[in-house]
């Protein structure tokens, strides 16, 4: 029997796949409401609240002045725009002034002009964690993530190589603030970069926020002591080799879940006009009611629920 995690792999690839000849014209309405829950659930991730005023004043423009909300939202979009563009050009991303002008996108008008873009000078220490981020070379242990992005990318399935690298940078911790919302960041950046959609890890809930601090905290048992070494001895083979599947699986999977999220909205709304009941379907490849809704539970099935009633995109793995 196939794994859960080829299972999840081939379901991401099946909707990738459907989706790819689309991704250009994705509708601005669209692509700012994706924005939004991004913004909302990546800053409560980081217990900062973000009011349904704050949004409407990101997607709108009527905002006043600098804040947590605007400058996540401002900084998004422009990454994930510009992630688009090295996609389509075939240039690459790979230099330390991406990741240095994330941090100053997300601070403007916030925190000492000076400090914009800067990693940090000195420890640090995460509250709670057991990873104890790299005090010295940060230039150089940002380089070597960056190289391990490209390395992982190539290596991992898309779902594995995420996690992988995701958790990497916020072991690393380069700045001195906005380390978690510039990692979830980042991560779209890249995904986008692959060829994939961005997607939204959910912290509104305490129940979603704490799952996945939790995968985070499991992913990074192989780098515990690693991060204790000078990265001019190291190598991305080194890293990988530091890091287990069995360690990092919760947070792919989380990644895996959101990625197919994120592609069955976006395959809903374009194909709205293809989509059937449920039960419809459930005739069509002569099954119950039941059976086609287990297989949407499983995601073997594209489908949302509008008012209450799931409707299909008519179409099985095999058929697309």
């Amino acid at each position: 029997m196939m794994g859960v995690k080829k299972k999840l792999t081939a379901l991401i690839e099946w909707r990738r796949q459907i989706f790819k000849p689309l991704i250009l014209q994705i509708p601005n309405s669209e692509w700012l409401y994706m924005l939004k829950e991004e913004t909302r659930n990546s800053l409560m991730i980081e217990g900062i609240f973000a009011s349904e005023n704050d949004l409407e004043a990101a997607l709108t423009g009527k905002y006043k002045a600098s804040d947590e909300v605007l400058n996540y939202f401002k900084t998004a979009r422009l990454f994930y725009n510009l992630a688009l563009e090295y996609s389509m050009t075939g240039e690459r991303p790979f230099g330390t002034t991406l990741v240095r002008s994330a941090h100053r996108l997300l601070f403007e008008n916030m925190i000492d002009p000076r400090k914009l873009g800067d990693f940090r000078h000195g420890a640090i220490v995460i509250t709670g964690a057991k990873i104890k981020p790299p005090v010295f070379d940060l230039d150089d242990w940002i380089r070597l993530w960056l190289e391990y992005v490209q390395y992982a990318y190539e290596k991992h399935e898309v779902q594995e190589a995420t996690a992988r690298t995701h958790v990497l940078f916020e072991c690393i911790h380069p700045f001195e603030d906005g380390n978690g919302r510039i990692g979830r960041i980042l991560t779209n950046f890249f995904l986008i970069y692959y060829g994939y959609l961005n997607v939204t890890i959910k912290g509104v809930e305490n129940e979603d926020r704490d799952r996945y601090i939790k995968a985070l905290e499991r992913a990074e048992k192989g780098l515990r002591d690693l991060l204790k070494e000078s990265p001019k001895n190291l190598s991305v083979q080194m890293i990988d080799e530091r890091m287990s599947e069995e360690d990092t699986e919760d947070l792919a999977e989380l990644v895996a879940r959101a990625l197919i999220e994120s592609y069955d909205r976006q395959i809903c709304w374009f194909f709205a006009k293809d989509l059937v009941p449920a039960e419809e379907f459930a005739k069509k490849i002569n099954k119950t009611t039941d059976a086609v809704r287990k297989m949407i539970e499983r995601k073997t099935l594209i489908a949302t629920k509008p008012k209450g009633r799931w409707m299909v995109y008519p179409k099985l793995p095999s058929e697309s």
